[in-house]
């Protein structure tokens, strides 16, 4: 049995192999998350709230982005030091992480004071404990993050593979018992559960890589290379994090209650289609710094990132769109959301658009290319400002000319169906600008 493993390792690649592993591993956790966002979490948390619970993540992540800005350089030099086999190196980055959190974790707490009333009251819904967690879910998650890096430089798909296996369990515990004191509390705990655990395996899985036979090194020139990688990922980082907690909070705020609860359950079905997606690109990444390093080419890594990403995903959109409308009425706590079966398929579409570009953007970011922040920004920009403009009309009065705020206005945009639709046609204009990056680049290689 052994050797037919290897022998279908060798026959597949690491690329398809470790793909494979991990789809497998967090498919099973996918299962329960499933479980959690289209059952649970419905369950638990009122129509009337459960369109907040998607901004609150979004804000979550917003106030990692100090800490994030940190450690994303590290993801990248991670695998430059596992390939090098500098594993001093590799302490010492973990050890100005945890530093860092501890810094990060302090500013955050006290400017979450002036922002999260606000951010509550957009919300409607109460406070309570609601704004410690979101601080503490923002910061563990890149914690988290930089182990998992860690592990996915040293190639540690293995240990990572157990580590997908046990978090989504450890989550769906956590749930069941802090949701039924307060529902939103404890689905934000639950979000920080499958972070620790990451923490914790990933320590014990790379005490014996990085214990005290391994000494920290100093990271010497380094750090300014670092410097100049993260200028213009911090511009990526920093306006899609906000922009996209922005938008989140646009659904719940500019939406009748049942439609913002309506895009929750969208989104959560149609996330199956990026599945894949994730799997592949978790892989790929590393592959790509390592063949940089090494000065060798990728070996169409990109060609098959984007296929293992996209036939996915068209697939689940065409399931979808014969039998939407029949799976939303399988379970009661979805039945009211039936009539948005149309709004389900055209946004699993853009999951799967979003699921592809994201793999070509991380597959840039791994080789240390940013050029497509020259169409990114400007599209990330309309994508939400646009939403914001035509459902916040009123504020453009005296200042456009009335036929423009009139004609603002008679678009009616506060709608689930526009903002879909909208998003859709944003996503199908970030393809058509990496498609026509990529023809270019191959015909610059072909001249």
């Amino acid at each position: 049995m052994l050797n037919l493993l290897r022998k279908l390792r060798s026959r597949f690649g690491e690329l398809w192999w470790w793909s494979a592993i991990i789809f497998i591993s967090c498919r099973f956790g996918d299962a329960i998350n499933a479980f959690i966002g289209l059952w649970l979490v419905p369950k638990w948390v009122p129509q009337e709230e459960l369109g907040a619970a998607l901004p609150i993540l979004q804000a979550a992540t917003a106030f990692g982005i100090p800490l994030t800005l940190l450690v994303t350089p590290f993801s990248r030099w991670l695998t430059i030091y596992a390939t090098k086999g500098e594993k001093g190196k590799i302490k010492r980055l973990l050890s100005i992480v945890c530093y860092g959190a501890v810094i990060a974790f302090i500013a955050a707490v006290l400017i979450s004071k002036f922002i999260l009333p606000l951010f509550f009251e957009r919300l409607r819904i109460s406070e309570g404990s609601l704004g410690f967690l979101i601080v503490c879910s923002g910061l563990i998650g890149p914690v988290a993050n930089v182990f998992n890096n860690a592990l996915q430089g040293l190639k540690r798909f293995k240990a990572m593979s157990v580590i997908n296996i046990f978090g989504a369990p450890v989550r769906l515990v956590v749930m069941l018992l802090a949701m039924p004191f307060r529902a939103l509390s404890g689905y934000v705990l639950g979000q920080m559960a499958s972070p620790v655990l990451n923490i914790a395996a990933g320590w014990f899985s790379l005490r014996k890589e990085l214990g005290r036979d391994f000494k920290s090194e100093p990271l010497g020139r380094d750090v300014l290379d670092m410097g100049r990688y993260l200028m213009p990922f911090a511009v990526y980082l920093v306006i899609g994090t906000l922009l996209g907690s922005w938008q989140a909070l646009l659904f719940r705020q500019r939406l009748p209650d049942v439609e913002s609860a309506a895009y929750y359950i969208i989104t959560r079905l149609a996330e199956i289609a990026a599945y894949a997606g994730m799997s592949v690109g978790f892989v790929v990444f590393p592959l790509v710094v390592e063949a940089k390093e090494k000065g060798s080419k990728d070996g169409g890594l990109l060609a098959k990132m984007l296929a293992g990403t996209i036939i996915p995903g068209l697939a689940v959109t065409l399931f979808l769109a014969l039998f939407g409308k029949t799976v939303l009425g399988i379970v009661p706590l979805w039945r009211d959301y039936a009539p948005y079966s149309l709004l389900l398929t055209v946004y699993t579409f853009r999951m799967t658009l979003v699921a592809a570009y994201g793999a070509f953007y991380s597959f840039e970011t791994a080789a240390g290319r940013f050029r497509f922040l020259w169409y990114w920004v400007p599209l990330a920009l309309a994508e939400t400002g646009v939403l914001v403009a035509l459902t916040g009309y009123g504020a453009f009065r005296g200042i456009l000319p009335d036929a423009a705020v009139d004609w603002m206005a008679s678009l009616d945009a506060g709608r689930l169906s526009f903002f879909v639709w909208w998003l859709f046609a944003c996503s199908m204009a970030h393809s058509v600008a990496i498609a026509t990056q990529i023809i270019a680049r191959r015909r610059r290689i072909l001249v």
